[in-house]
């Protein structure tokens, strides 16, 4: 090990930085366009449900990639992969505050989901090849902070820069940061040494396998539960203030960095919570699934009220609650699936994310759907806590991950 455990750990931290700035980068373009509702539907003519199409499509992109990727990153390691969807991500980015015709914006829209459809996998697997099973939960959450960061920074600020150089502009500046971090991966990140040697072989389990887990199945339903939630705060809560209760944006924008600076501090504390459960018990239903579990249930619980609230400031209380309970153990699911398959991460990964893409490619279309059809968003409250409680007693009945082993899997081990 002589010299390993420095370069091990000098990575973590690249992977930390890196990460939590391409997932910054990333959520930043959730922000932007979701204060831009008003403005791109003006700009192109389109209702709610058109909205929520090019949104659809941004998932629909994802989903296409996610497993594939999660195979390519199993087969010839992270770094490669990573690089090529950062590129798709920042071209894209670039190209959607250029077009000026909707179709041309609904398929650049399909482009950067396929672009930033390799990230989470990637993550992973980078995570599974430097950092110990004992260590993965509080370090993904330190990389997956840039989730909320985006949005407990970006509500402000685009709902001030938005009026300053337009919609168009914010996205270019937006993949003017994606080129940036691209360009530090190319520097900073390696593939693990021992890891060059595996790059190309067949794995040695199928991916079809994985589909048959039920521990790995039951996970990525609650992670699709956990992305309606995500997605709706993305996507909706604008509009939700705007059309609900008249407030202006730039009012919104100050009130909607609430349950993303609860989840930024819970996301924190829930993932040493889990390390510490798994150190002491190694029981990975102990330290991770029962965590999940009763944090999605609180999720749940706290929608139900936003069908029926009538002031906004109760409004803000609720989602808060809600939000940030469930981002609470964002990072704790990806931890079950780097235990479950330590030599197919990325495929396993990619799986699970296939879930959370799903839940990008439904929700914010059917959320347009009800509230043109109903006028109010009380009946998607209702079908996103519905979805959120039974993600939850899946994992009750169905998840029962196998202890992770020792740490043989770091990088230069």
């Amino acid at each position: 090990m002589g010299d390993a455990t420095p370069k091990s750990g000098r990575m973590m931290w690249t992977i930390i930085v890196l990460v939590s700035l391409l997932c910054l980068v990333n959520y930043l373009d959730r922000v932007v366009i979701s204060f831009a509702i008003e403005p791109i539907r003006k700009d192109f003519g389109v209702d709610n449900t058109g909205f929520g199409l090019a949104m659809t499509l941004f998932a629909a992109g994802a989903i296409a990639i996610n497993l594939i990727s999660g195979l390519l990153l199993d087969h010839f390691g992270a770094r490669v992969v990573w690089l090529v969807g950062l590129l798709v991500w920042t071209v894209a980015m670039l190209m959607l505050g250029i077009v000026e015709y909707w179709w041309l914006f609904l398929v650049f829209r399909v482009m950067l989901g396929l672009g930033e459809g390799v990230n989470f996998p990637a993550m992973n697997r980078a995570v599974r090849d430097w950092v110990p099973p004992q260590d993965a939960s509080k370090v993904t959450a330190a990389c997956l902070v840039g989730v909320p960061a985006a949005f407990l920074i970006g509500g402000p600020l685009f709902g001030w820069l938005i009026d300053a150089i337009g919609w168009r502009g914010t996205f270019k500046l937006l993949s003017a940061g994606g080129f940036i971090v691209t360009v530090a991966m190319a520097f900073l990140y390696r593939n693990p040494a021992g890891e060059q040697k595996k790059e190309g072989r067949t794995p040695t389990r199928s991916w079809l396998t994985l589909l048959k887990d039920p521990t790995l199945l039951a996970t990525s339903w609650s992670f699709f539960g956990f992305g309606v939630i995500l997605y709706f705060g993305l996507t909706w809560i604008p509009g939700y203030f705007e059309q609900t209760f008249n407030e202006k944006l730039s009012t919104i924008g100050w009130f909607s960095t609430l349950p993303w600076g609860l989840a930024i501090i819970l996301m924190q504390l829930v993932g040493w919570w889990s390390d510490a459960l798994q150190r002491r018990s190694g029981n990975s239903r102990t330290s991770r699934v029962y965590l999940i579990l009763g944090f999605q249930l609180i999720a749940a619980a706290c929608f139900i009220p936003l069908a029926f609230v009538t002031g906004s400031g109760w409004a803000v209380v609720w989602l808060t609650l809600g939000i940030g309970c469930s981002m609470a153990p964002n990072a704790l699911y990806y931890s079950i699936v780097s235990d479950l398959y330590r030599e197919r991460t990325g495929a396993a990964t990619g799986i699970m994310i296939t879930f959370f893409s799903a839940a990008g490619l439904l929700m914010p279309v059917i959320v347009g759907l009800l509230t043109d059809l109903n006028g109010s968003f009380s009946a998607a409250f209702i079908l996103m806590a519905s979805i959120v409680a039974t993600g939850a007693l899946s994992l009750l009945f169905f998840a029962h991950p196998k202890t992770p082993p020792p740490d043989q899997a770091t990088a230069t081990s």
